[in-house]
């Protein structure tokens, strides 16, 4: 059965009612709504085109075109020097998603920690003294030419756990003591009996 204007154009006001705003698209998919929004496009030649001739508001384009700028939801909050229309679309999407985004990236940086410590663990201990325990092992850059990040910072960045193996097979397993000696300038009096 073909739609009809008429039926898209109701449908939209019933999602007006039921959300109290003129809907987006994903909030008209979201209400489960028929005509389905993709039939109401085709028919109308657009949403913001549906939209306009049920008589409900519509947002402009973005600056360099692409989807619609909505207003800002009260619950995101920018800094001071930002205007939410002048971002793009990602950034609008960032702010909105802030949280949940620091959230990841607080977990995975977590799962790493955890994971090189359990690879430090079972795998490694210190290449001049034999000690140990993980909290004592440091990854020693051998070419300090070569070294971009460390493999603390690698971790703390969120790298793939591929690429932070990779950069330890570019280094030297040490402990603390051992790693703190090979930069040491000064001999110790220590090392001058032995």
């Amino acid at each position: 059965m073909e739609r009809t204007e008429q039926e898209c154009i109701e449908s939209l006001h019933r999602a007006a009612e039921l959300l109290d705003e003129a809907p987006t698209k994903k909030q008209y998919v979201e209400l489960e709504l028929t005509p389905a929004a993709s039939t109401i496009m085709r028919i109308m030649g657009g949403w913001n085109e549906a939209k306009e001739k049920a008589g409900l508001e519509t947002y402009a384009q973005g600056e360099n075109g692409g989807f619609p700028v909505q207003p800002k939801p009260d619950d995101v909050e920018l800094p001071e020097d930002k205007v939410w229309q002048e971002l793009s679309g990602y950034q609008r999407w960032y702010y909105k998603n802030r949280e949940k985004e620091i959230q990841k990236k607080e977990d995975r940086r977590e799962m790493l920690r955890a994971w090189l410590h359990e690879l430090k663990r079972d795998h490694y201990e210190c290449e001049r003294c034999g000690a140990g325990h993980p909290a004592y092992l440091d990854f020693h850059h051998t070419n300090s030419a070569e070294k971009d990040l460390g493999v603390g910072e690698m971790v703390s960045y969120g790298y793939a756990r591929e690429s932070i193996r990779d950069e330890i097979e570019n280094c030297e397993v040490l402990c603390a003591n051992c790693h703190r000696r090979e930069h040491y300038d000064v001999p110790s009096p220590i090392d001058e009996e032995a």
